[in-house]
């Protein structure tokens, strides 16, 4: 049996659409033939904005829709805080919970990070005998050369990525999360 091809009338929304792997998930999506639906925090940003809009097909299939993450009105309690791990929490939920609202979006590809997961033991006395999609990093340890700063960032990371992967255990939500775990992106600029 033949595979249909979905691209031709599947909408993806990228979040951060201007940022370097945003961009390349754009570019990626619109070749395939996919129609994009791509935020960013300013649509007055010429730039960015211009370098979408001359990518293949983003005359036809792209759309463009300012929303700024760090929105005061909508991010109150976390801003308010000025703690990230509770501002990263508080993002990778309304998103996931405006695509559980959709009930459209099947799909939630999270961009995460790989200083959220790790094979050490919640001790730190070794390794964990797997290493899968449970091996988070432990928030307990100290970690050398570490500081407070990075300390922060590992939090944030972690707790934000297992509150976004928690949707895979809501019954009544139709929506997948699949998390991609980025270390380094490296590749060349995409031409403006």
């Amino acid at each position: 049996m033949e595979q249909e091809d979905i691209s031709n009338y599947t909408k993806v929304c990228v979040t951060g659409g201007s940022g370097y792997i945003g961009s390349w998930l754009v570019k990626k999506l619109l070749q395939k033939g996919y129609t994009v639906h791509a935020t960013l925090r300013n649509l007055d940003e010429k730039p960015k904005v211009e370098l979408l809009r001359s990518l293949p097909n983003a005359d036809t299939r792209l759309v463009l829709f300012q929303a700024d993450i760090y929105n005061p009105t909508e991010f109150e309690p976390a801003i308010r805080s000025s703690n990230t791990s509770e501002a990263a929490i508080a993002s990778a939920r309304i998103i996931a919970n405006s695509c559980v609202r959709s009930q459209t979006v099947k799909w939630l590809i999270y961009t995460a990070s790989v200083m959220s997961s790790s094979p050490l033991k919640e001790d730190g006395s070794g390794y964990k005998p797997s290493f899968n999609e449970s091996s988070w990093t432990s928030l307990n340890l100290s970690y050398t050369l570490s500081n407070d700063v990075f300390l922060a960032y590992i939090k944030s990371k972690t707790l934000a990525e297992k509150e976004v992967s928690s949707y895979n255990e809501i019954e009544y939500s139709k929506l997948e999360v699949v998390s991609l775990a980025c270390a380094l992106a490296i590749s060349h600029t995409m031409p403006a």
